[in-house]
């Protein structure tokens, strides 16, 4: 089933926008059948109506959509995944370390590069019998 955004909200003339959390939200029609996934305002969360609908089901209010890349606001279903409170904050936290690991990579990696250049250079002064300082 695919979700109608509704067309004759005043207030968001059925466009998508972002909450002050980096969330987009749709208001439903009472009659959707996602309409029971939505806060007490008619309004559903994109990335959590984006999961419901490639599962075909509503989500329970204790299934969280994990964005796997950490952006609120990428809500291709690729980068969704439905897991619960505890496997969200492991998720979280392995995710992070990872990133903060890759960054370090990142860092270790253009210093062997400065080391190489310089190594060079030096070995390049020593055949060449210049004075190294």
């Amino acid at each position: 089933p695919i979700s109608n955004v509704c067309p004759s909200c005043a207030r968001w003339k059925g466009q998508k926008r972002k909450n002050v959390q980096g969330y987009i939200e749709l208001p439903l029609h009472k009659d959707d059948f996602f309409y029971s996934m939505t806060d007490h305002r008619g309004y559903i969360r994109e990335h959590r109506l984006v999961m419901a609908q490639s599962l075909r089901r509503c989500l329970h209010s204790w299934e969280i959509v994990h964005h796997r890349n950490h952006k609120r606001d990428d809500n291709r279903v690729e980068n969704l995944q439905v897991v619960s409170d505890d496997r969200h904050k492991q998720l979280t936290i392995l995710e992070n370390k990872i990133n903060k690991l890759l960054e370090g990579q990142q860092e270790l990696k253009q210093e062997i590069r400065l080391l190489r250049f310089e190594n060079k250079r030096l070995k390049e002064q020593i055949i060449n019998g210049n004075k190294v300082i």
